[in-house]
């Protein structure tokens, strides 16, 4: 007597609409948290980027001994926007400022670096200023301390929107706070 064992292949429809209905909640819990985390971490590290900026424009600063000046980049790049800007999404400069006019670049300043933004719906403002100087000692000379800085993404969510003040001594401190 021979006796054969059937394997059973496949899925039954019930095993299959079971399967597919634990992905489909899994998938719409997983997904706004995971677009959320990435706009977090993209917030992140443009403000990371920014402070480590306007650190870096203060070190230039006291490391050559003379005036150096961050602003909001034009559309163009390699340019500043004005002295009166409060969008700072099209970039930042770092420039030495021989000749002390921080809202614009001349001739005889050196472009120290040059930063793209991230894009990707984030935005850098501020208060209708478009540049900051910072003197020999490493100290802010101009606008008037304290300066604020707001990056967040145009979808803020929770804590998503970063502060980024600048004191007069020229130190950056970066801060977390609540979406409006």
């Amino acid at each position: 007597m021979k006796i054969t064992a059937t394997i059973p292949r496949g899925f039954t429809l019930l095993e299959l609409m079971v399967a597919i209905t634990v992905l489909g909640v899994l998938l719409g819990i997983g997904v706004p948290a995971f677009n959320d985390m990435i706009r977090n971490n993209r917030v992140a590290a443009q403000a990371n980027e920014f402070t480590t900026a306007l650190s870096l424009a203060r070190s230039e600063a006291a490391r050559r001994g003379m005036p150096v000046a961050v602003c909001a980049s034009n559309a163009a790049q390699n340019a500043c926007a004005g002295d009166d800007v409060d969008n700072w999404g099209n970039g930042w400069l770092i420039f030495s400022d021989r000749d002390g006019s921080a809202g614009d670049m001349d001739g005889d300043d050196e472009l120290i670096q040059a930063f793209g933004t991230g894009g990707n719906g984030l935005l850098l403002t501020t208060d209708d200023i478009g540049f900051v100087r910072f003197g020999a000692n490493g100290g802010l000379l101009a606008p008037a301390a304290p300066v604020v800085f707001e990056l967040r993404h145009e979808v803020c969510r929770g804590e998503n929107l970063r502060q980024i003040s600048l004191i007069a001594t020229g130190r950056a401190n970066l801060a977390k706070v609540n979406c409006p």
